[in-house]
C-alpha cells in the first residue's frame, strides 16, 4: 500500500458515507458516465478549493491499491480532467483530490469501468 493508503480510505469512506459527491462540500469530483479504465480516465468536473493533484488508485472490490497515475487541478472547477494511466487498471478506479494537505484527501470518486 502507499503512504496514503490507510488516511485515504478512511477519507473516500466517510465521503461515501457523506453522500453524493456533488454535495460533500466545496471539493468534490463528478466522474461521469462509466468509463473503459485500461489506459486512462476522464472526470467530468472536478472542484477544488485550492490548487491540488487528483490521484487515481486501482480499486478492487473497493479497496486501494496502487497509484495508476495523477493529473494537477487548479482552484475552481476544472473539467475534463484526463489522468494517464502508467499502468492498467485491473477493473474500477478511486480517484483522489488532494489540496493543500496532501496527506488527507479533500475529495474522492470511484470511475467503474464499462
Amino acid at each position: 500500500m502507499t503512504k496514503h493508503s490507510v488516511k485515504t480510505v478512511l477519507a473516500a469512506a466517510v465521503v461515501t458515507l457523506a453522500g453524493s459527491a456533488a454535495f460533500a462540500g466545496t471539493n468534490y469530483i463528478k466522474p461521469g458516465y462509466a468509463q473503459n479504465t485500461n489506459s486512462g480516465v476522464t472526470l467530468e468536473l472536478v472542484r477544488a478549493d485550492s490548487a491540488g493533484v487528483i490521484y487515481a488508485y486501482d480499486a478492487r472490490d473497493g479497496v486501494e491499491g496502487k497509484v495508476l497515475g495523477s493529473a494537477p487541478v487548479k482552484a475552481g472547477a476544472n473539467t475534463d480532467v484526463r489522468i494517464d494511466f502508467r499502468t492498467p487498471a485491473l477493473k474500477d478506479v478511486l480517484t483522489v483530490l488532494y489540496t493543500g494537505d496532501t496527506t488527507t484527501p479533500a475529495a474522492s470518486a470511484e470511475v467503474n469501468d464499462n
